[in-house]
């Protein structure tokens, strides 16, 4: 599983999660890497994994090989369709973590909303293979400078059925989310989905080991737009 990895100097291990489309979601954290150990895997479909088709069960346990592998527990960190996998593996293999941090999980999914965020997905992905529009997004996202053209040429590659399969990934909120004893943080919009939102505070009513916050001025869009601000909170997560 081909990972980006900064601050290897670092005793701490942060593995961060990107989003769908956005390999570079967590690039305004990189900076953190003078603190930590970052390790950003390219989730299957995406980024440097273009070749393959997301697969939920298959991308879930590439994961859990690469971060057992690293012989620690770690911090992972997860956003958007990242923090749906960091759940996943959180719920399935928690001795493999020491906290977790989930921005904008989507895990009370219906099916009459499904067909739509498919929809909204899809027509994303026509955007991001018209470079000029893909260049546009990637500025509006707050996507750094070095990685744009990187990004722009990713985005040619991408397959609808990876769009497709990563919204409808299986992914949802389970009582099995009651047995975890690992410190969750969640992180999400106030101008999110309503069921992203009701994902966080229904996480946080699940389980007494998570707690949730509600940035009221962000959308989709904390990692990049509210960079200072979720450094900040990762650095207190990391001390505390």
């Amino acid at each position: 599983m081909y990972y980006e990895e900064y601050g290897k100097e670092n005793e701490k291990i942060i593995v961060m999660l990107h989003g769908a489309f956005f390999t570079y979601s967590f690039g305004r954290q990189y900076k953190l890497s003078d603190k930590y150990r970052i390790i950003l895997p390219h989730i299957m479909g995406f980024g440097n994994h273009t070749e393959k088709v997301f697969d939920t069960e298959k991308v879930v346990e590439e994961l859990r090989e690469l971060i057992s592998g690293l012989g620690k527990r770690v911090v992972l960190a997860g956003f958007s369709l990242g923090a749906q996998l960091a759940y996943e593996l959180l719920c399935k293999n928690q001795e493999l973590f020491e906290k977790t941090i989930l921005v904008s999980p989507w895990l009370i999914k219906s099916r009459k909303e499904m067909p739509e965020i498919i929809r909204i997905n899809e027509r994303q992905l026509e955007d991001l293979k018209n470079k000029t529009k893909c260049r546009l997004i990637s500025l509006m996202n707050g996507l750094p400078k070095a990685q744009r053209d990187e990004f722009i040429e990713q985005m040619q590659h991408v397959d609808i059925e990876t769009v497709r399969n990563a919204v409808d990934n299986g992914i949802i909120l389970t009582d099995s989310f009651r047995n975890v004893r690992v410190p969750v943080q969640v992180l999400a919009g106030g101008k999110e989905q309503a069921s992203i939102i009701e994902t966080a505070k229904r996480m946080s009513e699940m389980n007494p080991n998570c707690k949730y916050e509600i940035w009221q001025k962000a959308a989709h869009n904390i990692p990049p737009v509210f960079a200072k601000r979720f450094n900040d909170f990762i650095v207190k997560t990391m001390e505390s």
